[in-house]
């Protein structure tokens, strides 16, 4: 719009003596004088322009109720914005504004003040007389401070400050009683202010992404608060543990501090390596006992006490709870639920053998995957054979976790006075170590962690029944509590399971014992990992029949074990398969005879193969099964016609999965007439394995899927091609045949992102379908079965981020083709 029109808009306005004007979307980049003239207008709608500056006149648009600037380049108001008495709502978000005006604060009607994503770094004190004021935008800015006069804004129902560079928020910030939400995520906090416990009317509190290493107690009072997000945060308190457990938990725990708390100086040092290397005797060392030439080996694992005075507090002792483990192999695959982040690791190796023997690479690949945060000392044992060699700088590099190496001999204690310092320095920077408990939840603690040896388990009701006697009253604080105890591993209890959550476990080494036993037991190697109900009775015998049932169910909770579908008496091993596969290529390559077949295949290629994989997703795929499994893969088959879960030669789509340890990857194929969905399935089952390794880096690929008939060697990278995708980039290079490549035909049905192409693939089939097109029917029932489940896992993933506390339902139907 030329400046001719604009003046001719404006003339016609006052002559109407019109009371709303939308001048957005103009391209206008000055607005004349003349818009004093519209003394009528109750609404101005200027969004979307180039303006940069704006006329004195505006000020003398004194009926002005609503003012939107929104869009445009301003760098500065005029002062006589504040002569708009009557405006109620001012929309200044998206400018270049740098500053505000005093005069900002003679608004006294303004209820809504909208500045997110302009440049402003202050706020003047005169934003306190704005006392009408219910909401302030302000996100995206670069405030790195808040003026104290904030706290006068006592209307305020609504406060965003996120995306700015504040370190800290004014005490005044309490004085606001009636706001509801307040957003602080993404600024550079390190303290939250204790006043913020004023704010009784809060119900949504965000202060994630900060630098906070501590929440205040206070904010335990906010009894109406429904939301507290603090992810992202370097926090030490609450305790993970705590945090991961939701906004309840999180209060729960906070008020319990708020009536009396003490700091714990107690945390967990795990100490691992490859059998024999001398990790308990280095653990009898640590704690001045004589040196036992005679020691047996660690079954299991096994829990003792170490202490050491405080590095830097004379008066205070730190407690650590040594975890020992076996270091036989197979133990490892039970290792994998007590090797846990927040803790020291000591890796122990014997320096008379060499690192290589005491496979470094593999502990440390371990503890960096199920244990990203945790530190690690390295420790040559055997010092009085022969001198520790090393490569520690190179492991340095690839593992930052290493915080130091020592080299000792248990038998002569050289070494052992620095270790043991070494391991105080570490033990001090532990997020739990000196962490405030409430008082009667660390006497609950207390005394879980002196019960004799003979007090192995309780039911959930004794377990409320002796908190409540010790002051913690609250059911959920009882629930709460009891999940962190889980989580530091002085209890084993499942809450949420419906088949374990009737057993509380009070000494969880009891329950790896009694799983070694199975493990190490010459009948079950003997019958390449069958377990049966009597051999169960022998090797269990100490134990009470009822607890025969409860310790299998811990084993498939583990996923070391399953009950076969035949006959629920018999159980497999999966970690006691054979190593070498049975003869299995016939069944594999028998549904290419039926010359109706497609295949589907994808890698994931890890920095890393820890116990436990391939065999939990055995285990856990255990209801596909074709009886064709052993320690590192399986055949699994699958039919759409399946009226039961037990394998028959009808079944018409075959899986293979295969683990590498040593080229350190994992591989799924599926070959059938319509794979997608079998495929998504049991890749869906791959990543939940993955998932409990949240240290480990996984790079997942699809192999290309040929030219002109012939099978082509190049893989692609899965990630990659999602990209593309989502950039409609629809055609990638194979670079082995200088070809281009459908990315659509590649993820056809792997992701959901391809949505599009699978529904106009069910049209089509739709179409096609006469009676007897048996094929095409079963193409549309697998097409259908992978839309409703990968339907579903989005819909979850999306409920997850959004803040709602309404329940959703929704129902999957048909489409209408006649809609």
């Amino acid at each position: 719009m030329n400046e001719k029109e604009l003046l001719e808009i404006i003339e016609q306005a006052a002559k109407e003596e019109i009371k709303l004007l939308d001048l957005s979307d103009k391209k206008l980049t000055v607005l004349p004088p003349r818009i004093g003239q519209l003394t009528n207008l109750a609404e101005l709608y200027l969004s979307n322009n180039e303006l940069s500056v704006l006329p004195p006149e505006i000020g003398q648009l004194s009926n002005l109720i609503h003012l939107d600037l929104s869009a445009n380049e301003l760098i500065e108001l005029p002062p006589e914005i504040g002569q708009l008495k009557n405006l109620t709502q001012l929309v200044l978000h998206f400018n270049q504004l740098s500053a505000l005006p005093p005069q900002i604060g003679q608004l006294k009607n303004l209820t809504e003040l909208f500045l997110y994503k302009n440049q402003l770094s202050a706020l003047p004190t005169e934003i306190g007389q704005l006392k009408n004021l219910t909401g302030l935008f302000l996100a995206y800015n670069q405030l790195t401070r808040l003026p104290p006069e904030i706290g006068q804004l006592t209307n305020l129902t609504v406060l965003f400050i996120s995306n700015n560079k504040l370190s800290v928020v004014p005490p005044e910030i309490g004085q606001l009683i009636n706001l509801s939400q307040l957003t602080l995520y993404s600024n550079k906090l390190s303290v939250v202010p204790p006043e913020i416990g004023q704010l009784k009317n809060l119900t949504k509190l965000y202060l994630n992404k900060n630098r906070l290493s501590k929440l205040p107690s206070e904010i335990g009072q906010l009894t109406n608060l429904q939301l507290l997000d603090i992810g992202k945060n370097p926090l030490t308190s609450p305790p993970p543990e705590i945090v991961e457990q939701g906004t309840q938990a999180i209060l729960t725990y906070l008020r319990n501090q708020l009536q009396d708390s003490q700091p714990q100086w107690i945390s967990k040092l795990l100490v691992v390596g490859e059998g024999g290397v001398g990790k308990t005797c280095l653990l009898q060392a640590l704690r001045g006992e004589k040196f036992n030439t005679q020691e047996s080996t660690t079954h299991g694992i096994e829990i003792r006490t170490l202490n050491l005075l405080h590095p830097t507090k004379c008066d205070i002792t730190m407690q650590l709870n040594a975890w020992d483990f076996g270091g036989q192999e197979i133990y490892h695959a039970t290792h994998q639920f007590f090797l846990t982040n927040r803790s020291l690791f000591l890796l122990a190796w014997n320096a008379r053998h060499g690192f290589e023997q005491g496979k470094l690479y593999y502990w440390l690949d371990t503890i960096q995957a199920l244990a990203p945060e945790s530190p690690i000392l390295l420790v040559a044992t055997h010092l009085d054979q022969r001198d520790a060699d090393i490569p520690l700088n190179e492991l340095r590099r690839k593992y930052p976790q290493i915080i130091g190496h020592c080299e000792i001999s248990s038998k002569t204690g050289q070494g052992i006075d620095q270790l043991r310092q070494t391991i105080a320095n570490a033990a001090a920077k532990l997020p739990l170590m000196g962490e405030s408990w409430p008082t009667t939840w660390l006497n609950v603690a207390k005394h879980i962690r002196s019960l004799p040896e003979k007090s192995k388990y309780a039911t959930p009701q004794q377990l409320w029944s002796f908190m409540t006697k010790q002051g913690v009253t609250n059911n959920i604080s009882q629930s709460v509590l009891a999940q962190w105890l889980h989580e530091l591993g002085d209890i084993l209890y499942f809450q949420t399971n419906e088949e374990l959550n009737q057993i509380v476990i009070l000494k969880p080494q009891w329950v790896t014992q009694y799983i070694s036993k199975v493990l190490e037991s010459e009948e079950v190697i003997n019958s390449a990992g069958i377990f049966t109900r009597d051999t169960m009775n022998r090797l269990w015998q100490n134990l009470a029949p009822s607890m025969h049932d409860h310790f299998l169910r811990l084993m498939e909770r583990f996923d070391l074990s399953y009950r076969t579908l035949e006959n629920k008496d018999i159980s497999l091993v999966v970690e006691r398969l054979p190593l070498d596969p049975p003869k299995y290529e016939q069944k594999w390559n028998q549904i290419k005879q039926t010359g109706n077949y497609n295949e589907i295949s994808m890698k994931f290629k890890l920095n890393t193969i820890p116990a436990g994989i391939p065999t939990w997703f055995i285990a856990r795929q255990h209801r596909f099964t074709t009886r064709t499994h052993w320690r590192n893969g399986a055949i699994f088959a699958y039919s759409p016609k399946q009226k039961h879960l037990a394998y028959t030669p009808e079944q018409d789509h075959l899986a293979l999965v295969q683990a590498f340890p040593h080229e350190r990857y994992l591989q799924l194929t599926v070959r059938g007439a319509n794979p997608h969905n079998f495929f998504v399935l049991l890749r869906d089952g791959i990543e939940v394995t993955l998932s409990r390794f949240p240290g480990l880096k996984i790079e997942r690929t699809i192999p290309c899927c040929g030219h002109k008939g012939q099978r082509c060697g190049h893989e692609f990278n899965y990630e990659q091609l999602l990209k593309r995708y989502e950039k409609k980039k629809l055609q990638i290079e194979c670079p082995e045949a200088m070809e281009d490549v459908s990315v659509t035909q590649l993820l056809f049905g792997l992701d959901w992102s391809t949505q599009d192409a699978v529904l106009s693939r069910l049209d089509e089939i739709e179409r096609t379908i006469v009676e007897g097109q048996d094929t095409i029917l079963d193409e549309l029932k697998n097409l259908r079965e992978l839309t409703q489940r990968e339907f579903t896992n989005a819909f979850r993933r999306e409920q997850a981020k959004i803040d709602s506390h309404c329940p959703n339902v929704f129902v999957l139907r048909p489409r209408d083709r006649q809609g």
